[in-house]
């Protein structure tokens, strides 16, 4: 038994992490000693099959009480796949050190050797039929990003706090050979655009931990300014919110959405800022798992995804087995401006296997069915 709980502890891979409440928080104890866990572990790609990947953390372990799991933390990651992709990213997060305050950077190198890319709008199509072996990518691009970001977050009062966010990024989306939408669409087989944005939110936290939540609210509002195309600009909203009824299950519901003004780079289309963790538009397990990464992409997104999980076998701190069933709806707007409304939303939805490892280490094999027919991915960490 000992020896299954130090494997367990060199896995623990830490969650993201945010400030408690100003009457819960205290400096770091100096007392209390960093450690360092170097590991392997395998996770989910995009569109790109499994991602053999290692970590390197140093952190400094937060009181067991805590609703986070470390004080503070460096993560150094990469990982590679068969196909080609490939990624580095380094982050450091402080969610502890000083009270009422929360500090979050990092750096990220990546190269996506399968991305999706349909066309633009929510009506843009995918026949599987036109895919084969003369022609395998025809709804595929190679993304490669490179992205620095930081973020301050300050404590208002009790679970309200306020984040400022501000990022610089360099995407080129390159063609694959033989014939593809993007392509069609840009004739030259290369887009290479940068952006430079900063992003405003007001967030009200009320969650019972921020590493496997199981009770509480986190409802967040925002605003973006970009350099990227023309030049833009994003308002957008994500909640959250949890229930356990329970013992060991847990109802977990997310609406989302946000529109854009002026002329967004085509990656600010892919994606939903967040403050915990940026929602990609619109697929993959983050955001609609019955689809492929960037099935559908706009200048605004609306999701709504519910999730149903129960532990069928809970070992304590030491983890557990979690059986899901979810649904998941979304669309896209192109040409129409942002509005609220249920026409139109692809809906898919299915069931899957979470597996915890210690507290907070999480990883998900999700199996969904939706338009375009079934689709298996891999997350880390829950969906939201």
């Amino acid at each position: 038994m000992r020896a299954i709980r130090l494997f367990l502890l060199a896995l623990l891979a830490g969650s993201t992490l945010s400030a408690q409440e100003p009457e819960e928080l205290e400096e770091a104890d100096p007392g209390v000693p960093w450690r360092t866990s170097y590991f392997p572990y395998i996770t989910g790609g995009i569109n790109d099959g499994p991602v053999l990947a290692a970590r390197v953390r140093h952190w400094q372990p937060a009181e067991y009480e805590s609703r986070v799991t470390a004080t503070a933390a460096l993560n150094l990651d990469a990982g590679i796949t068969s196909r080609g992709s490939r990624y580095f990213r380094a982050e450091f997060e402080a969610p502890e050190l000083w009270e009422g305050w929360r500090l979050r950077t990092f750096g990220w190198l990546e190269r996506s050797a399968r991305y999706g890319y349909f066309g633009l709008g929510n009506d843009s199509e995918k026949n599987d039929d036109l895919v084969d072996e003369t022609d395998p990518f025809l709804y595929r691009v190679r993304r490669a990003r490179y992205k620095v970001q930081a973020e301050v977050t300050r404590q208002l009062s009790g679970p309200l706090h306020l984040a400022l966010q501000g990022d610089a990024e360099q995407v080129r989306f390159t063609s694959l050979p033989g014939p593809s939408v993007f392509v069609g669409e840009f004739p030259s087989g290369e887009l290479e655009q940068g952006d430079v944005s900063g992003r405003l939110a007001l967030l009200y936290d009320t969650r019972d931990n921020e590493y496997n939540t199981r009770q509480g609210l986190l409802l967040e509002a925002g605003a973006q300014l970009g350099s990227g195309g023309d030049g833009y600009t994003r308002l957008y909203s994500i909640l959250r919110g949890y229930l356990s009824p329970l013992e060991g299950t847990v109802v977990a519901l997310r609406l989302a959405g946000g529109g854009t003004g002026g002329t967004p780079p085509l990656n600010a289309r892919f994606t939903l800022p967040g403050w915990e963790r940026t929602v990609p538009v619109l697929g993959g397990e983050y955001s609609h798992r019955s689809f492929d990464f960037g099935r559908l992409a706009g200048r605004g997104t609306l999701i709504g995804n519910l999730e149903v999980r129960h532990d069928v076998l809970a070992f304590g701190d030491l983890g557990a087995i979690t059986l899901m069933a979810f649904v998941d709806a979304g669309r896209v707007f192109e040409q129409e401006s942002f509005r609220l409304t249920t026409e139109d939303m692809h809906v898919g939805g299915g069931g899957g296997i979470g597996l915890r490892i210690l507290r907070s280490t999480i990883f998900t094999f999700n199996f969904a069915g939706g338009p375009d027919g079934f689709n298996f991915s891999v997350g880390n960490g829950w969906m939201f």
